[in-house]
């Protein structure tokens, strides 16, 4: 796969799709192939079995990152494609002068963001995930798999790695994330967290101050726009309650929360 990875990795501002479609095909025959041949590995080599499954990881990640990267092109010339068509079937307006009034700006590309399994995060992944990638209907759910793969990393991958990539199991796996992080309970306990083990200043410092303002602002305004059906007060004794229990009762009380 390296040489379709130093292909991606160098794509110009304009591509030739003909090119993309045959780079596509070669990526999946390499992914064919290489699963039998890392199964054999494993088989035969009882004593490297960590090494080994070191290996797959990585690799699954490459092929993953690269599908999704290939796919993003696709689906945007294809947009590119029906936006222009519809454009040019749409009546324009124009001056007296015949000119368009049709401003010609060109938007920057909207990332999708990377989910790193923390809890305070996962809204704004949701969203942003929800309005890029579930949301296009020029999209399937093979697709959608992907570009979730390789948005997802440390724990939250770790959660969905060993389902098979399916129609079926996208959904799957967006709601195992969606069980497991969407949970206003404990991202507000998070947060509560936060304000909790706000850093102290020793000196007088204007920045530091500021700093710490913000931080506590942040957080604080967070748990507001989660719109708690439980006083804030009642999330604040909470947190308190459960930094001052052993891990055991704190892990019961997470699921808890999350049941």
């Amino acid at each position: 796969m390296a040489h379709i990875k130093k292909y991606v990795d160098s794509f110009p501002e304009t591509v030739d799709m003909h090119d993309v479609n045959v780079r596509l095909q070669l990526l999946e025959k390499a992914w064919e192939e290489y699963n039998p041949l890392q199964d054999q590995l494993e088989y035969n080599n009882d004593d490297e079995t960590q090494q080994h499954e070191l290996d797959r990881e990585a690799v699954t990640e490459t092929y993953c990152e690269l599908r999704a990267r290939i796919d993003r092109i696709i689906s945007e010339d294809r947009q590119a494609r029906d936006v222009s068509l519809a454009e040019s079937q749409k009546p324009r307006a124009t001056h007296e002068n015949g000119n368009s009034l049709t401003p010609k700006i060109k938007l920057p590309t909207i990332e999708i963001p990377k989910f790193r399994g923390q809890i305070t995060e996962f809204r704004h992944f949701y969203d942003t995930f929800s309005s890029l990638i579930i949301n296009n209907q020029a999209l399937d759910d093979v697709q959608k798999f992907h570009y979730l793969l390789s948005s997802v990393t440390n724990e939250a991958h770790q959660l969905i790695q060993n389902l098979p990539v399916t129609q079926q199991n996208f959904h799957v796996a967006w709601n195992l994330l969606c069980d497991r992080y969407n949970n206003e309970r404990l991202i507000a306990a998070a947060h509560v967290k936060s304000l909790l083990s706000l850093p102290v200043i020793n000196k007088e410092s204007a920045t530091d101050l500021r700093a710490l303002i913000n931080q506590f602002q942040s957080n604080l305004n967070a748990i507001k726009a989660l719109d708690l059906s439980i006083p804030l007060h009642e999330v604040l004794s909470s947190q308190t309650l459960i930094e001052h229990v052993d891990e055991a009762t704190r892990k019961q009380w997470e699921m808890k929360a999350v049941s």
